[in-house]
């Protein structure tokens, strides 16, 4: 954009004269408008003033026959410049009258000089037009030669008067000498105030110019760069449009006062709904009611507060996941919410068919636990009883032992089927059932051998309960039957702990007579050690045996 300043170049002291630039008449009326303009309040006080000092010297000086006319022309005259200088103080005048009235106030003083000449009848009032064109032509000299001619003027009018006595008529002429020398110092006056008003005003355009290119070329860069942001902001929203229109989701905004401004989401087609469908809308019309109260109602308004609010609610028979939060302003202040809500109703209905279905299968593994259960006592019991038929010893005793082994699967089935949890069990409590058990089955006196046990209420799986429950059958079996030979007594620990790394330490020891130093268990033909160093392997374990002031067996693994 291109913008065109008329300014006119005067020369100054500090730098070299430059040539007038080409301008135009209107840039050239334009200028000369503001000149007279600006001349013309000074121009008429002045006037006023002078012609004000006339009537009171036409009265002071003249003849009686001509004092009062001339007196009264004089006074009429500086009232009339008075009232226009009055206007123009009171009411800033347009360009475009600046000439007209420069022109009412020249024709007031050639009419007041011809109705002078008229009323004098003295050829020589001739001499007032005279000066006052010579008085005007000052307007084009500088002070120099407007100080030389006036200089030469009142030193030929001195000479005159000293050489004439004292005549009327060149004492007349000395007043039309001394109008003239005032109108020219007034026009200089005006002109030079003029021309600095011009200059200044020069370059406070050309400066205010330059800070306009200077804001025009940041104004520029700005508005690219707000362009490239606003195609960005375009772009991103347009992303973000298209994204939250996919969404199985319904996101809406609102205004401080709870009416939707924006709605978004394929979730909104579960409702019969379209994109902005409810903007405008306040959430009082949407839900159809005028209770604040309401669940949704209520959590916009905490939102409102400045809290991040989460709720579930029903609408139109589906289930909804919500949240809403607050949008704030640059000062942090509230001016509206923001909200997101999920259709969760397959998913509560996918729910709860899961949950129907594992409590069913939690029943039929219940169910499963129980009937395991009972087969083993089933076998266990036909152990027993064909151990009744069998007359040697040695042989109804390893019925005994296989009736044991079964009944420690047994108590693990019976705690898996009355555990709320069936993949796990309390092992502290299952040790305390099978130590009794096991002091039944063997008929041990109380008051000969003691259990003594310090076990931790630790869970453990059926893939390592059992293995576990064997070991410990196996080896307070042993202890029952070889620790104490001959009805001594003593007591038989079992330790059960898990320590800060997940690992499980198991530990069964007698203060009984203890193993043969020649016995090597790892190597042993016996069932039992064979039992036990194969099910320790199998839980991934490491055994080891302790000789002193009886026997203990160490087992530990990772839980």
């Amino acid at each position: 954009m291109e913008h065109r300043t008329a300014a006119l170049n005067f020369p100054s002291k500090k730098a070299p004269a430059e040539p007038l630039p080409q301008v135009t008449a209107a840039e050239l009326k334009a200028a000369l408008n503001f000149v007279v303009r600006d001349s013309l309040l000074p121009v008429s006080a002045g006037l006023s003033a002078l012609y004000a000092v006339f009537a009171i010297s036409h009265a002071l000086v003249l003849p009686d026959t001509l004092a009062l006319p001339m007196s009264l022309l004089a006074g009429a005259t500086a009232l009339l410049l008075l009232m226009i200088r009055l206007f123009l103080r009171r009411s800033p005048l347009p360009e475009r009258w600046a000439h007209p009235m420069g022109a009412v106030i020249i024709g007031l003083i050639l009419v007041n000089s011809l109705l002078h000449l008229y009323l004098t009848a003295e050829p020589i009032q001739t001499t007032n037009l005279i000066l006052l064109v010579i008085g005007a032509g000052f307007l084009y000299l500088s002070l120099f030669w407007l100080g030389l001619v006036l200089l030469i003027t009142f030193s030929g009018w001195v000479i005159v008067m000293l050489l004439s006595a004292h005549s009327p008529e060149w004492t007349h002429f000395g007043f039309a000498l001394f109008t003239a020398s005032v109108l020219a110092m007034l026009i200089h006056f005006t002109r030079v105030r003029s021309l600095k008003r011009l200059e200044a005003l020069r370059f406070q355009e050309e400066r205010r110019k330059a800070e306009l290119e200077t804001a025009l070329a940041a104004t520029d860069e700005a508005r690219r760069g707000a362009e490239i942001s606003k195609r960005e902001l375009m772009q991103s929203e347009a992303q973000m449009r298209l994204l939250t229109s996919q969404m199985p989701a319904i996101l809406w905004t609102t205004d401080a006062e709870l009416r939707f401004t924006s709605s978004l989401g394929t979730g909104l087609n579960r409702l019969d709904l379209h994109a902005n469908q409810v903007v405008g809308m306040s959430l009082f019309e949407f839900f159809q009611t005028s209770s604040p109260d309401f669940l949704p109602i209520a959590m916009h308004y905490r939102a409102l507060k400045g809290e991040s609010v989460a709720y579930e609610t029903e609408w139109n028979g589906r289930l909804f996941d919500s949240k809403t939060e607050p949008l704030r302003d640059a000062e942090g202040q509230v001016i509206g919410l923001i909200g997101i809500a999920l259709d969760i109703t397959d998913r509560k209905h996918a729910e709860e068919q899961a949950r129907i279905s594992l409590k069913e299968k939690e029943l039929l593994l219940k169910e499963i636990h129980n009937r395991v259960k009972n087969n083993l006592q089933v076998i266990s019991s036909l152990l027993h009883l064909q151990a009744g038929y069998i007359q040697d010893a040695h042989a109804r005793a390893r019925f005994k032992e296989s009736q044991d082994r079964l009944k420690a699967i047994v108590l693990i089935h019976e705690k898996l089927y009355q555990s709320e949890d069936l993949t796990s069990i309390d092992f502290g409590a299952y040790i305390r059932n099978l130590v009794v058990h096991l002091f039944r089955s063997h008929q041990v006196n109380a008051n000969n051998i003691t259990p003594r046990l310090n076990v931790d209420p630790i869970s453990l799986d059926i893939d390592r309960a059992v293995p576990c429950g064997l070991i410990i059958n196996e080896l307070v079996a042993n202890a029952l039957q070889y620790a104490f030979p001959n009805g001594a007594g003593g007591e038989i620990g079992l330790e059960f702990h898990e320590d800060a790394d997940k690992k499980i330490t198991l530990a069964v020891s007698d203060n009984g007579i203890g193993l043969s130093p020649d016995l090597e268990f790892r190597q042993t033909e016996s069932l039992g050690f064979q039992l036990v160093n194969t099910l320790v392997e199998q839980i991934h374990g490491a055994i080891t045996l302790e000789r002193h002031g009886g026997t203990k067996f160490t087992i530990a693994f990772r839980h």
